[in-house]
C-alpha cells in the first residue's frame, strides 16, 4: 500500500513554548489557502498546516496521528476533518482538543461514525467513537449555512444537509458553533466568530 505523505506548512509567531495546533485540510486547496483567515492566529500559536500530496484523498490519513507528537490540538476541515477524526481515535492521548470544521461524508450510526463520500474502493470501517465520547478535552463542530457552496469555482458544493451538524455533535458529545452567513468554509468566510471560538478552546 502506498504511504500518503503530507504536505506541511508553519505559521509560527508566538512565543517559544506556544500551544502546538495540527489543522488539517482536504485535497480541494492548499492549507494556506484553506486557512487564510487563521493566519492571525499565529501570533498566539504554533500553526501546523498538514494535508495530502497532490493525488491525494486526505481522508484517512495515519500521518495526522504522527503529527501529533507528544500532544497537540487538532482542527480538521472537509474531508480533512475525517482524517483528524480517525488519528483523534487512534491517538486520543496527544490530543489536547479536537475541533472538526463542517466535515463531509460522515454519518453516525449504531457501529460508530461512518464515511460516506464516495471515492472507490472498499468503505472506510467505522470510527467508534466511545475512546471520543470519554475522552477529557473538548470538541468541537463548526458548520455554515446548510446547501451553501463551498467554491463555484472550484465545482465543489459539499451540500450540508440540516442538522448535520448536530447528529455529529450530538454523537461526540461535542459542542456546536453554527454560523449561518458562511458556506463550506466559515473558517475563511466569516474568520472572527471562528477565530474567536477557537482561541477560547485553545487558550482553555
Amino acid at each position: 500500500m502506498r504511504r500518503e505523505c503530507p504536505v506541511v506548512t508553519v505559521w509560527d509567531e508566538a512565543t517559544p513554548g506556544a500551544p502546538r495546533v495540527v489543522m488539517v485540510f482536504g485535497p480541494i486547496a492548499p492549507g494556506p489557502e484553506v486557512f487564510a483567515g487563521q493566519r492571525p492566529l499565529a501570533e498566539l500559536f504554533r500553526l501546523e498546516l498538514a494535508g495530502p500530496t497532490a493525488g491525494g484523498t486526505g481522508r484517512d490519513g495515519p500521518w495526522v496521528a504522527e503529527l501529533l507528537g507528544r500532544g497537540a490540538h487538532l482542527l480538521g476541515h472537509c474531508a480533512g476533518a475525517t482524517a483528524a477524526l480517525n488519528a483523534a481515535a487512534a491517538a486520543p492521548d496527544a490530543v489536547r482538543s479536537l475541533t472538526l470544521i463542517e466535515p463531509c461524508g460522515l454519518r453516525a450510526t449504531a457501529e460508530g461514525l461512518r464515511s460516506t463520500s464516495p471515492r472507490g474502493g472498499p468503505p472506510d470501517p467505522p470510527v467508534r467513537q466511545a475512546a471520543l465520547l470519554t475522552a477529557a478535552w473538548p470538541k468541537l463542530i463548526v458548520n455554515g449555512a446548510p446547501g451553501r457552496p463551498y467554491d463555484a469555482r472550484r465545482r465543489c458544493a459539499h451540500p450540508t444537509p440540516p442538522g448535520y451538524g448536530e447528529q455529529l455533535a450530538d454523537a461526540l458529545g461535542a459542542r456546536q458553533l453554527r454560523v449561518d452567513d458562511a458556506g463550506h468554509a466559515p473558517q475563511r468566510d466569516r474568520p472572527g466568530p471562528v477565530n474567536a471560538a477557537l482561541r477560547r478552546l485553545w487558550q482553555g
